[in-house]
This record gives C-alpha cells, sequence and structure tokens, in this order.
C-alpha cells in the first residue's frame, strides 16, 4: 500500500546476503594486512604475491575481499575478478568467467567471443593478448576455492604463468580450510609461490555483539530489538562457531516472527524460534546455488535415506531421459563433497547408502 511504513524494519536490506557495508568492524587488520599485499603488487608489478586467506564460515573474508575489490576499482586501475568456486569450479569455467569480466570491465565495446566452439587453449591466448594490450593489473579471487579441487584446480597454475609472458597478475585464494592444498599437484603449489597467509579468527562474543548491534541499528527502527534478545543472539552465534550470517538471518527471521505476532517487538523468544530455522542458513544458500540437475537428485533422496541401486531406480523412473549410471554418481559425489549428503559403503556387498544432512524442509 502507498504511504505504508514497514513497523519493525527501517532498512531491511542490510540484513541480505548481498549487503556489503561501508565499514567492517574487527576486520581492519586483516583488510589493511591484504591491501597492503596489493597495492605493493601495484607499484611493483614484477614482485606480486599471491594471497591466501583462511578461517571459519562467516568471519567476513569474502567481505573484506569484496569491500577492498569496491576500493580499488574505485581508486586504482586495477582489473578485478571474483569468483566463487561454488558455481564455477572448472578450469574452462573459472577462464571464461575472467574473460567476461575482463570484456565487461575493460573492453565493454567490444564483442564477447562465444564459448561454445572455443578451445580452452584460444581463449588462454586471447586473455594475454587483451592483458597484453590493456596493460591492467589483474587481481583475482577464488572463493571457496576448496570447490575448485581437483577439477579446475588447473586453471590457477595457468593464471600463475602469466608472468612468464610478462603480465603481472595476483591470485587470492579464500577457503575455509586451512589446509586444503596439502593434496594439491606439487606443481600447481610451486608456481604459486611466493604466498602471504591472512588468517580470519573467530569473532569474539564482544566482537560479535557490536557486529549484531551495528545491523540492528540500520536494519531496524530504534527500540524494536531488545538488549537481551542481542545479547542471547551475540552468545548463541558464537558457540556454533561465530558466524555472522546465522545471526544476520536469525535477526531478519525474528523480525518477521515479530512483526506476524503484531506486538513489532524482537525478543529473546523470536531469536530462540528463528536460530532453529537460521542455523540452516549455510545450506540454504548452497542449495540456491546448486545446478539443476543436483537440484532434482538431492529432492529425490528420502529423509531416512537410501541404498545408491534403489535410488538408481527411483531416478530412472522420475526423469527416464536423464543421467546415467556414471554422471548420476559424479553429481551424488558432487553434493557429498558439498556436504549436504552423505555416502558411505555399508552392508557385504559395500552397496553406498545415502542420507541428507540437512531437514528435507531446508530443500524446499
Amino acid at each position: 500500500m502507498y504511504g505504508y511504513e514497514d513497523p519493525v524494519f527501517r532498512q531491511k536490506e542490510v540484513l541480505s546476503p548481498d549487503y556489503l557495508p561501508d565499514h567492517l568492524p574487527h576486520r581492519e587488520k586483516e583488510i589493511k594486512a591484504i591491501s597492503s599485499i596489493i597495492n605493493s603488487a601495484l607499484k611493483n608489478p614484477s614482485s606480486v604475491s599471491n594471497i591466501f586467506i583462511y578461517g571459519p564460515p562467516g568471519t567476513g573474508k569474502t567481505a573484506s575481499v569484496k569491500f577492498i575489490f569496491r576500493k580499488l576499482e574505485e581508486e586504482t586501475s586495477a582489473f578485478t575478478v571474483y569468483l566463487n568456486c561454488f558455481r564455477v569450479n572448472t578450469r574452462m569455467g573459472a577462464l571464461y568467467s575472467i574473460i567476461l569480466e575482463f570484456f565487461r570491465k575493460v573492453r565493454p565495446t567490444r564483442r564477447i567471443p562465444s564459448r561454445r566452439g572455443i578451445a580452452y587453449d584460444e581463449l588462454y591466448d586471447l586473455l594475454i593478448s587483451e592483458l597484453r594490450k590493456s596493460r591492467v593489473f589483474p587481481v583475482i579471487c577464488f572463493d571457496e576455492v576448496d570447490h575448485l579441487f581437483p577439477r579446475g584446480s588447473e586453471v590457477l597454475y595457468d593464471l600463475s604463468r602469466l608472468k612468464e609472458e610478462s603480465i603481472p597478475a595476483q591470485i587470492i585464494m579464500v577457503t575455509n580450510d586451512q589446509f586444503v592444498f596439502m593434496n594439491v599437484d606439487p606443481r600447481i603449489k610451486s608456481s604459486l609461490r611466493p604466498v602471504e597467509e591472512i588468517p580470519y579468527k573467530p569473532y569474539t562474543f564482544k566482537q560479535m555483539k557490536e557486529i549484531i548491534q551495528m545491523r540492528v541499528e540500520f536494519a531496524f527502527h530504534r527500540g524494536v530489538v531488545d538488549e537481551e534478545a542481542i545479547d542471547y543472539l551475540a552468545e548463541v552465534a558464537c558457540e556454533m562457531g561465530g558466524d555472522v550470517r546465522i545471526a544476520r538471518e536469525t535477526l531478519l527471521r525474528a523480525g518477521e516472527l515479530a512483526k506476524k505476532d503484531g506486538k513489532y517487538r524482537v525478543t529473546v523468544d523470536h531469536v530462540k524460534s528463528a536460530l532453529s530455522e537460521s542455523q540452516f542458513a549455510k545450506a540454504r544458500c548452497m542449495i540456491d546455488q546448486l545446478s539443476s540437475n543436483e537440484k532434482k537428485i538431492i529432492s529425490l533422496i528420502p529423509e531416512n535415506g537410501i541404498f545408491y541401486s534403489e535410488f538408481y531406480e527411483l531416478y530412472r523412473k522420475v526423469y527416464p531421459q536423464g543421467l546415467k549410471d556414471r554422471m548420476l554418481r559424479y553429481y551424488l559425489e558432487r553434493l557429498a563433497s558439498y556436504g549436504l549428503i552423505s555416502m558411505e559403503r555399508r552392508g557385504i556387498g559395500g552397496s553406498y547408502f545415502i542420507r541428507l544432512n540437512v531437514p528435507r524442509k531446508v530443500l524446499i
């Protein structure tokens, strides 16, 4: 209705996963360290260090990179590329995404080359040619880089070889897993050196509370959220690994619950109710990004689990023109690597038993 003012939320978008604040509290030190490494490379391209950022989920790693990239685009001639390897996890897909960004940002009037019918080597040569002509400094971030392994890891080696073409480029790798490179091809690890490591530690209770208070101040009308609710949410979020995403989504859901009950005040009870859903925030985000094949497959897995042979029959019955055995197994293994399902061998024959790691309601 025209003129309607939300009685609970002042700026609801502040609680959106895509919202990037103008200030990231308690990550100033890490942002300064990352920015310093990038700025050193910009000043002296012949001595580029790549960057490895690691730490628990929801501790500001992605937000820090996007914050820095925004500043770089405003203040320097750097050409920034952000890739989420959950979405783009193949060698070809990553390289083509980089080229798409190049033409969008650096050559906006040029026709973008079609991916269809072009070989990987041709794309790589095209990137070399365009970077050499443009003289921009590429800073490329591979977020959730663990999803790039093993299929797409060669692209890291390819990009590190740009220096052999006298083209400086900086690679930023972000992950939750500090030991993600342990089993990676030594040739790839060697090509990425030197690498500067930037660890992200979980937020303390005091830090989490300040972050939540800042979001509350911008997202809600004054006085809507009880102080006790903020304290409780900060405490639980810290117990759950210090994940700001859980706190953010809980605030959003708690606000909706407060609006629904007509009292327009967010209490501890609203937070408790919302937390049961918010703990699956990461899983929901991952499910939203799944391919159509992956969504079809995971939607068929029963709540109490199923053996692979039975699942294959079920899948073929529902999708008679769908994936064959080998590709179906491949997609199941991918879903397992995301942590959304588990596959364990059971019985004498060692058949795989498949089960969901998230409640079925999260899939809807």
